[in-house]
């Protein structure tokens, strides 16, 4: 499939979530469309605190996110952000809140109906330092050496060019800025154990892989920690930190037909155990910076 023809199923998917009002995971390939309460649960689960949830406009958390960049992103009043898949806005209004008044945030997205739903919120939540740009990742419309941090927020995955993504961050970036990426990976117990058995054991990831457009189970690759690694130095990035996430939880539909103290259990196991075994971690994040600066 062409590269073209991945962009535009990707933006038709899209597209229906930010009309519907929600998704449930990073995948816009979901029977569960418009249930906030499911996309609130999810953010939950992926790092979100109930303040963050709360401190943001309703209808700019549609729960597509597989993690929480913002949180690792150690934002500074003043500094300029940008978000790259953008989407109703959920990050870049909480990163504006971390940026304040004399910071700035840009969010790009490829899908018009993002970018008007976006602009909506910001209109909603008074935000005066946050625009919403349309345009691909891959040619961002941001001027060279202006940003000093980027985020993104289960979008990466969904590139044909990651390579062409990573070169177009570093250009924009100033010497020292940095990128934090969580990006579902494609090496995750998840996948290898779960998937495997329907629809009912991972809810989310089930419909990806099973019910979704071909264009996602087939053309658009989830990376693995090592591809990203190499992404970075490839493009002259250095390797600041590398986070992996189990993504089960007290509230996980993956094990929702156990006790609730059983899956909790199961969380806290696994998660001590996928500190040491990174590369089968559900989601990950990954930091990189350009060299120079402070």
């Amino acid at each position: 499939m062409k590269e073209e023809e991945v962009k535009t199923a990707v933006r038709k998917g899209y597209a229906r979530v930010a009309t519907q009002g929600s998704s449930c995971g990073c995948s816009p390939v979901s029977s569960c469309c418009g249930n906030t309460s499911l996309a609130r649960k999810v953010s939950e689960g992926i790092g979100y605190s109930e303040e963050e949830l709360g401190a943001v406009p309703d209808g700019s958390n549609l729960g597509l996110g597989c993690g929480n960049p913002v949180a690792l992103a150690s934002l500074k009043e003043g500094e300029t952000v940008l978000d790259l898949g953008s989407g109703a806005g959920f990050d870049c209004f909480l990163a504006a809140n971390k940026v304040g008044k004399k910071g700035r945030v840009i969010g790009v997205d490829m899908t018009p109906e993002m970018i008007d739903k976006a602009r909506t919120n910001a209109r909603k939540g008074k935000y005066t330092n946050v625009e919403f740009r349309l345009g691909e990742i891959e040619t961002l419309p941001v001027a060279d050496g202006t940003v000093d941090v980027i985020i993104s927020n289960c979008v990466i995955n969904l590139s044909p060019d990651k390579r062409q993504v990573f070169q177009e961050a570093y250009r924009v970036l100033k010497p020292g800025g940095h990128l934090i990426i969580a990006t579902p990976n494609a090496a995750n117990i998840r996948k290898r154990v779960f998937v495997p058995f329907g629809h009912n054991i991972w809810s989310p990831l089930a419909e990806w892989y099973h019910d979704g457009d071909p264009v996602f189970r087939g053309h658009v690759r989830e990376p693995i920690v090592s591809e990203l690694h190499q992404l970075l130095h490839w493009n002259q990035f250095q390797v600041v930190k590398t986070y992996g996430r189990n993504f089960i939880g007290r509230d996980s539909q993956a094990l929702a037909f156990l006790p609730k103290p059983l899956v909790h259990a199961v969380a806290i196991g696994s998660d001590y155990l996928l500190r040491f075994f990174p590369t089968l971690c559900s989601d990950i994040h990954v930091i990189g910076r350009k060299a120079g600066g402070k």
